[in-house]
């Protein structure tokens, strides 16, 4: 699962540091991208000196990967309903 790993290192490490930067405002900032980076406790994320919170890279790996899988499935959900109304308006009566 090579694959597996490459995809959530690179995609969710991206989608992470973007959308927690943005839908925290700023609180949560993911650390830099370091081939082998230092350990952190357990919990995987620490405080700064700004009170901040940052997130360790695999952490945010898995988040970013998470929110990924969510959206294409509210997308997959909507072009569904979209291509097939009449099942979903007969499942409401």
């Amino acid at each position: 699962m090579p694959a597996l790993r490459i995809l959530v290192d690179l995609v969710g490490y991206a989608v992470a540091r973007a959308v927690l930067l943005l839908l925290s405002l700023g609180r949560i900032h993911v650390e830099p991208f370091i081939a082998s980076p230092p350990p952190l406790k357990w919990p995987g994320y620490r405080r700064n000196a700004n009170g901040q919170i940052e997130l360790r890279q695999a952490a945010a790996g898995w988040v970013g990967f998470g929110i990924c899988v969510i959206v294409l499935l509210v997308v997959a959900l909507l072009v569904g309903a979209c291509l097939r109304p009449h099942v979903y308006l007969t499942l409401r009566k």
